[in-house]
């Protein structure tokens, strides 16, 4: 079974049962039977895009784990980061992208001395 399907129904079930929603709860929330929401923590269903964007947004899933589920690193410090971005306006985020990318330049060329 491919991996990716493993760890969605793993973090599916693990973030549902954190949020104490019940399988049923989060069907009604999603507009999907239960059945579905059984099929998917049990690694026998493959959502559509549509299904897992929504799943993804009410369960506020990291996407790390959805997508990469091979990577071991903890990342939790990333998905904080990116949800700090999420809450920024445009003018912020260009100039947050500004000050990163001289300060992953400067670290680089520090590295090399």
């Amino acid at each position: 079974m491919n991996q990716s399907v493993n760890a969605l129904g793993n973090i599916v079930r693990a973030t549902r049962k954190s949020k104490n929603l019940s399988q049923e709860a989060l069907a009604e929330k999603l507009g999907v039977c239960k059945r579905t929401i059984i099929d998917i923590e049990k690694n026998t269903g493959n959502p559509k895009f549509e299904l897992l964007c929504m799943l993804v947004r009410e369960l506020d899933l990291p996407l790390y784990q959805v997508f990469y589920p091979e990577v071991t690193e903890e990342l939790e410090i990333k998905d904080v980061f990116l949800k700090e971005l999420s809450d920024c306006s445009d003018y912020e985020i260009r100039i947050i992208l500004s000050v990163v990318k001289s300060l992953r330049y400067t670290l680089k060329n520090e590295r090399n001395i």
